[in-house]
């Protein structure tokens, strides 16, 4: 029996090739944005609306304006963009929990009123104003709707972190110590073995070779001259930094930058935050809260929440240093595991014992302090967006000031968001953060 299908023309091929991508990105796309919301939706829970409106970061967020704000971005930068025919389903959420700008105040964030229900509700909304554009726009104005809506969809990540770090610390503020949730069931590793990475050094490229959506900071690439260094094969623990405590490095003005040492004064640090000496009523057992709750210090997990200035005083106190962000980066792509993330279910950071020789850790458990302030690369270009609505955090073209950065990401860091390549900044005394930090020295 003969054929009965034509044979397509060559230009029909590609044509019909040309529509399945584009059927394929949409459909990818809308899974990205549908998984990005049920996480975020997941992590608040197990939260009582009590919770979901507690602040205590003077300039963090309850986890219900998390929930509203992430929203309010897929509106301005997505929907009232792409979509003529869009009406706001709250035109009051559109001022009530946008970001702040333009140098003024935020607006109030600690609100009873829309209650946690309402603004879940408004994320469905929203949720389905999203899908339905994603299936129906039109294939012209394909690419920047998919080019805005990656961006939102990353900023809907990085809140994913700073909720759990805002959640973590209201918890904290509460004397009753209560749980996030309880911890998994998994057995107790050792850390991997100490030791030190031998790096020639010499003219390198760093940096994401293609800008992506809402991590413009983190291109271009470019070439940068390295002198001969060594970098620890793992991050410093918890039990490194006990020895640190106990040897006086707290009370040690020698080991302090001066803006360091008096932050420390004025606010009585002697141990990173978090940290509790005989919080059990066991005499000086360390003690350190967790989004599980007060758990015993254990000494082979990665210490976190230190701030720049504790990892720069803690390398001066062993005649080290902290790495610069290019020396990080070129060990860490070279190396071929990773570290415990978000999508592990692992809400504080592991011992984790590794194969090979190391690197290990690199990206995941804790953010990693380096020695160098933050400024955008060289040959770096604003991206368009600033201007239409879009908050500079989301596109990240802000130049920040008084910021170090951090490479690789933490146990709350989404899989997509951490990598050789990645760059968080934050002031140096920040220890809100997972932030911890590993050695590095001059061979």
């Amino acid at each position: 029996m003969p054929d009965t299908h034509p044979i397509p023309s060559a230009a029909q091929a590609a044509q019909s090739l040309a529509d399945q991508s584009l059927a394929e990105r949409r459909q990818a796309l809308a899974t990205r944005f549908q998984k990005a919301r049920a996480r975020t939706a997941e992590l608040v829970a197990t939260l009582s609306p009590e919770d979901l409106m507690v602040q205590t970061v003077p300039d963090g967020a309850p986890a219900k304006w998390h929930l509203a704000h992430t929203s309010w971005l897929f509106e301005v930068a997505v929907l009232i963009p792409f979509n003529p025919g869009y009406r706001p389903a709250d035109s009051v959420f559109l001022d009530l929990f946008a970001a702040s700008g333009n140098g003024g105040p935020p607006p109030p964030r600690m609100l009873s009123r829309p209650t946690a229900a309402e603004i879940m509700r408004h994320r469905d909304q929203i949720n389905a104003a999203v899908l339905h554009l994603i299936d129906g726009i039109d294939d012209a104005l394909w690419n920047p709707t998919e080019s805005a809506l990656m961006m939102t969809i990353a900023h809907e990540r990085r809140h994913q972190e700073r909720l759990l770090l805002h959640i973590k610390h209201a918890l904290w503020s509460n004397p009753l110590r209560p749980a996030y949730e309880q911890p998994p069931d998994h057995p107790h590793l050792g850390a991997p073995p100490d030791g030190w990475l031998e790096q020639s050094g010499g003219l390198v490229e760093v940096g994401r070779s293609e800008p992506l959506p809402g991590f413009d900071h983190e291109s271009p690439r470019h070439r940068v001259w390295l002198e001969p260094y060594r970098l620890a094969a793992r991050p410093v623990t918890c039990g490194d930094f006990l020895a640190f405590i106990e040897a006086g490095g707290y009370r040690d003005r020698s080991l302090w930058l001066s803006d360091g040492w008096e932050i420390a004064r004025a606010e009585e640090w002697s141990a990173p935050l978090y940290w509790e000496r005989g919080a059990s009523g066991s005499g000086n057992d360390w003690q350190v809260f967790t989004l599980y709750g007060m758990q015993p210090l254990a000494p082979d997990e990665p210490v976190c929440h230190v701030s720049w200035y504790e990892a720069d005083a803690y390398a001066r106190w062993l005649g080290k240093r902290l790495p610069r962000e290019a020396e990080w980066e070129v060990v860490a792509a070279g190396c071929g595991s990773m570290g415990n993330l978000l999508g592990t279910g692992h809400r504080h950071p592991r011992a984790g014992t590794c194969h090979g020789t190391g690197p290990w850790q690199m990206c995941g458990d804790v953010w990693e302090w380096t020695g160098d302030a933050f400024t955008t690369y060289p040959g770096y270009r604003r991206p368009h967006g600033g201007d239409k609505g879009v908050p500079d955090e989301a596109v990240n073209g802000r130049l920040a000031s008084n910021r170090m950065v951090l490479r690789g990401g933490s146990c709350l860091t989404p899989f997509d968001h951490a990598g050789p390549w990645t760059r968080h900044y934050l002031r140096p005394e920040s220890r809100l953060s997972m932030s911890g930090f590993r050695l590095a020295e001059d061979a």
